[in-house]
C-alpha cells in the first residue's frame, strides 16, 4: 500500500471521528424521552442555549447543520472545525466563552485516525477496510450511547442490518 493511500485512510478516520463525536453529542438529546427531557431542562449543569434547543426540539443529528459550542451556542467557523488540529490550537476551550471542551472529542478523533489507518494498512483492500472502519465507528457510538434506551434499540437494529450487509459482502465478494 502506498503512503498516499494510507494518508487517505488516516484523513478519512479524522473526518469519521468528528462525525462520531457529533453523533455521541446529539443522538441522546434527539431521542430523549419526555422524562429525560424534563430532567435535563431542570438541570443547572445544562447551558441556557442547549436548554432552548432542547425545549424547542430543534436539536437533531442534522440540525443545527454546523457544529456549535454546547454552552454559549457559538457556531464554529471552518478553521475551528478541523479534526484534532482545532482542539490543539484552541487548547481545548471554546474560543468565545472559554468553556473547556471534553477530552473525549480529541481522543475519539485520534482513535478513529489510528484505527482507520491500521485497517487500511492491514486489509490492503478498500472494501474490507471500509467495512471494518464503519463497524468500528458504529460500535464506538453504541458504546457511548449505551445508557439511552431508545437510541440503543435503534442502534442494535441498524447494527443487525450492518452485520447482515457485512455477511453478504463477505459471502459474495470474499469468495
Amino acid at each position: 500500500m502506498s503512503y498516499f493511500e494510507e494518508c487517505i485512510w488516516i484523513f478519512t478516520g479524522l473526518i469519521a471521528g468528528s462525525f462520531v463525536n457529533t453523533c455521541i453529542d446529539r443522538l441522546p438529546l434527539q431521542f430523549a424521552d419526555e422524562e429525560l427531557r424534563l430532567r435535563l431542562l431542570k438541570s443547572s449543569k445544562l447551558s441556557p442555549h442547549l436548554k432552548k434547543l432542547l425545549k424547542d426540539s430543534k436539536i437533531k443529528l442534522h440540525k443545527p447543520t454546523r457544529s456549535f459550542c454546547f454552552y454559549c451556542g457559538h457556531q464554529l467557523k471552518w478553521f475551528e472545525n478541523i479534526p484534532m488540529l482545532s482542539y490543539i490550537l484552541i487548547k481545548g476551550h471554546c474560543r468565545v466563552c472559554k468553556t473547556p471542551l471534553v477530552p473525549r472529542l480529541f481522543w475519539t478523533e485520534t482513535m478513529h485516525c489510528f484505527c482507520y489507518g491500521i485497517f487500511g494498512w492491514f486489509f490492503q483492500n478498500w472494501i474490507w477496510s471500509l467495512f471494518a472502519s464503519i463497524n468500528f465507528s458504529f460500535l464506538w457510538i453504541l458504546a457511548y450511547c449505551r445508557s439511552h434506551q431508545q437510541i440503543r434499540i435503534k442502534l442494535f437494529f441498524y447494527g443487525g442490518v450492518l452485520l447482515v450487509v457485512n455477511s453478504l459482502v463477505y459471502f459474495f465478494i470474499g469468495k
